[in-house]
């Protein structure tokens, strides 16, 4: 698994999590939403680097 694979799976899992605790008024929704800004960071900071 790459790195591009991994922040692909974390911005999956942040959205499943986000609807989830959208859902059920639980605190997944929080820990959605970092799991997604972790995924976001580490493409963008690929993306950075590779040039």
């Amino acid at each position: 698994m790459n790195v591009r694979t991994f922040a692909f799976a974390l911005l999956l899992l942040g959205l499943v999590l986000v609807v989830f605790g959208w859902l059920t008024t639980n605190p997944a929704a929080l820990v959605g939403l970092t799991l997604i800004a972790l995924g976001v960071i580490l493409l963008w900071t690929r993306r950075q680097n590779a040039e």
